[in-house]
């Protein structure tokens, strides 16, 4: 394809295949010399923005084309020309969702819009980061701003914890007299509960989520050695939290590809180590403890407490009496054993695999 090819849709926003062809007619015909970043970008009007989100939306509510790009100082909705195509028009615009724009039209009427972003994407970009484009523009920009920005998902997220763990540690008088069944639940599940909810805002990340919330991971072996509790109760407890709905277990087959990614990886890792087949390890999420998540829980903790269950035994079988199987499968996951290679016992049957200890060092677990 060549440069006129893209101008051939009528009025288009170019993707990731012509960006990239824009991007080589620059360097092929050096007009990639027009664009010259300028030695000092005013960024007075952007101290206050602390995120990313901020960021995106203010900057192209902007005419910010000329703040990086000296040859872009242009005018608003004045007629210049192309210094992209050589023989096109080009003129600066807001358009109907109110992002400037910088569009380049042909004589023959095609015409092309790129935001600030784009521009930069094509201008200092190159086509072998073409899956982390937008991510590396922002980032030049955001730079070049002298901004250092923090994602929303993730302020959101340590915000989560931190009033999650409020209600976990007492802080939250009203939690009694609101929610006193939960209340009762939370001293009993106290230091799982806070283990869970412990997670630093330096390790949250954006890729590590499921349907908007953060995932992770945490094997029973390592809470057993982090708390100082039986193996046992470590597992029973996380059932009758994951039952209360104050934790989730995410389904293998619901895990986002970069969460299969990582299943895989400890699956191969511990068949290396001479296990054989095996339950996956389990990825949770831990819901906003709002009134709509206690007021489920008071329901399950108050229907456990008639039914004489809670402080005995949970099973798969009582979870599927007193609140359905729909219900038992999010509590208890579709899982098989493992078996391990033994020289005195090959048939040896590790019954959760969640309970392998992984070495540390070795752990391909990344967060």
């Amino acid at each position: 394809m060549d440069i006129n090819s893209i101008f051939t849709g009528g009025s288009v926003k170019p993707n990731t295949i012509e960006k990239n062809i824009i991007r080589q007619y620059l360097h092929n015909t050096d007009r990639i010399q027009h664009f010259q970043i300028r030695s000092y970008i005013d960024n007075e009007d952007f101290s206050a923005i602390t995120t990313t989100q901020e960021f995106e939306h203010y900057i192209q509510s902007q005419n910010a084309f000329g703040k990086v790009f000296g040859n872009l100082d242009m005018v608003e909705d004045e007629w210049y020309y192309c210094d992209f195509v050589s023989g096109n028009d080009a003129w600066i615009s807001k358009d109907e969702a109110g992002v400037y724009r910088y569009f380049s039209k042909t004589k023959l009427g095609g015409t092309i819009s790129l935001n600030i972003f784009d521009v930069v994407e094509i201008v200092l970009g190159n086509a072998d980061d073409a899956e982390n484009a937008f991510q590396s523009a922002r980032s030049l920009l955001a730079n070049l701003f002298e901004l250092e920005l923090k994602d929303e998902w993730v302020l959101q997220q340590a915000q989560k914890y931190q009033s999650n763990l409020q209600y976990i540690r007492g802080e939250r008088k009203d939690l009694e007299q609101a929610y006193p069944a939960v209340f009762q639940f939370i001293q009993k599940y106290y230091a799982i509960l806070e283990y869970f909810n412990d997670h630093q805002e330096d390790k949250l990340y954006r890729v590590f989520s499921y349907e908007n919330q953060h995932v992770f991971f945490s094997a029973t072996n390592r809470i057993k050695e982090k708390l100082k509790i039986s193996q046992s109760t470590v597992t029973r407890s996380i059932n009758m939290l994951a039952l209360s709905g104050l934790i989730v277990k995410i389904p293998h087959q619901k895990l986002p590809s970069r969460m299969l990614e990582i299943s895989d990886a400890i699956l191969s890792y511990r068949m290396n180590q001479g296990y054989i087949g095996g339950k996956r390890i389990t990825f949770y999420t831990i819901p906003e403890y709002s009134n709509e998540t206690l007021q489920l829980a008071e329901k399950v903790v108050i229907i456990l407490q008639a039914a004489g269950v809670w402080g005995s035994l949970l099973t798969k079988e009582k979870v599927s009496k007193h609140f359905g199987e729909a219900r038992a499968n999010q509590v208890y996951l579709a899982e098989y054993t493992v078996k391990k290679i033994n020289s005195a016992d090959n048939s040896t049957l590790v019954d959760d695999a969640e309970d392998i200890l992984i070495d540390i060092e070795d752990d391909p677990i990344p967060f």
